[in-house]
C-alpha cells in the first residue's frame, strides 16, 4: 500500500509538469503568436518592408476601412527569430487607438489583427 502511494506521489507531479510544457493554439490570447510557426516555402512571401507595406495597405483598406495613405507611417519590425513582421499602425480615427498585425513572413498568413486602445 505504502509502495503505490508512494508511486502515485512520485508519476503525478511528473505527469502535471509534462502537460504544462504543451502550447494550446486553441488557449492563446488574441494578441499572442501561435506556438508553431508554418514554414511552407523555400522563399519568403513577404521579403521585404515595401512588400510589408504593400500588403498592409490592402489589409487596412478593407478590413479597417482606414485610408493608407493617412495612416503612414507604419511602426515594422521583424519579431520571433525574423519569422514575424510586426506591424502597428495609429488609427487616425480614435487618438489613442492603435492596431496591432502580425504576419507570417513565409507563408503571408496574418497571424493576429487587433486594435487596442493604449
Amino acid at each position: 500500500m505504502l509502495r503505490i502511494v508512494l508511486i502515485i506521489l512520485y508519476f503525478l507531479p511528473l505527469s502535471l509538469m509534462a502537460q504544462e510544457g504543451k502550447c494550446k493554439d486553441e488557449d492563446r490570447r488574441i494578441d499572442q503568436l501561435p506556438c508553431k510557426l508554418v514554414n511552407h516555402y523555400g522563399t519568403d512571401i513577404i521579403p521585404d518592408e515595401e512588400t510589408v507595406i504593400k500588403y498592409v495597405d490592402v489589409l487596412i483598406r478593407k478590413r479597417a476601412l482606414l485610408d493608407p495613405e493617412k495612416s503612414k507611417p507604419y511602426q515594422i519590425s521583424l519579431i520571433a527569430d525574423n519569422k514575424v513582421w510586426r506591424i502597428v499602425i495609429k488609427s487616425y480615427n480614435c487618438r489613442y487607438c492603435k492596431i496591432y498585425i502580425n504576419i507570417n513572413k513565409n507563408t503571408g498568413e496574418v497571424l493576429n489583427y487587433y486594435k487596442s486602445e493604449d
